[in-house]
């Protein structure tokens, strides 16, 4: 699907009929691409400015930079990221995905991601698991009557790590969830956090992600199977 700028993903939206779209960031064309570019945003480049803000879902935060050990050297790990949507494959935001995990794992001095093969190999994977059919929906309404409806849309992720040693036969794995609320228009948005743009709370989701994977690594020690049951946090 194009949109007005010619792309796969509707910058325009971002500008609410502003001067000048911005520049796209990787960030941005992941949230795009994550949602189909359909959700709200089509109904946005349509109808004109729609408010829209993005909530990090509540009880993610249990690890903080400062409670992880820092190795000197970091160890070294070859990272591959996958995202999906649904189940399904989008290669094209595997990129933007990478960057942000980089990004994290370079602040903590806990693995440090190079190129080549060190013998280590983390590999992550984000599903990103919305109902697309209701989240046009919303969307489309939400164009329609400028933002007087108002919705709101939930994307779960999935996190899972598969950190895998060379001949080493089992790897160590981690199973996270982690959710994002977007509020549009006029409804009323969660009781807890605050409203970030669509990057920041991404950003977050895989900071927070990262951290308590990294957390509970170095509490497992050398267990060679690490599997955390998916819990359902209080809203």
């Amino acid at each position: 699907m194009d949109w007005p700028d010619g792309h796969g993903w509707p910058s325009a939206a971002f500008a609410c009929h502003t001067a000048a779209a911005p520049q796209i960031n990787e960030s941005t064309m992941f949230l795009s691409l994550s949602r189909m570019v359909g959700c709200l945003l089509v109904a946005l480049v349509a109808s004109g400015c729609v408010s829209t803000n993005a909530y990090v879902e509540n009880g993610h935060d249990k690890a903080d930079f400062r409670e992880l050990k820092p190795r000197t050297p970091p160890t070294p790990v070859k990272v591959t990221a996958e995202f999906r949507v649904n189940g399904e494959p989008r290669p094209e935001v595997n990129q933007a995905v990478f960057n942000e995990i980089v990004r994290v794992l370079q602040r903590t001095q806990v693995l440090q991601p190079v190129s080549g093969d060190p013998g280590l190999a983390l590999h992550v994977i984000v599903d990103d698991t919305v109902d697309l059919d209701e989240a046009r929906h919303n969307g489309l309404v939400n164009g329609l009557t400028e933002g007087m409806t108002g919705s709101i849309t939930k994307d779960e992720y999935h996190f899972t790590y598969t950190m895998q040693t060379t001949g080493v036969e089992k790897p160590q794995t981690g199973l996270y969830r982690h959710a994002m609320i977007t509020v549009s228009g006029r409804a009323v948005p969660p009781s807890y956090g605050q409203p970030h743009s669509l990057d920041e709370a991404f950003s977050i989701i895989v900071k927070q992600s990262v951290l308590e994977f990294l957390s509970d690594l170095q509490s497992m020690g050398d267990e060679p199977v690490m599997i955390l049951p998916e819990t359902t946090d209080e809203k």
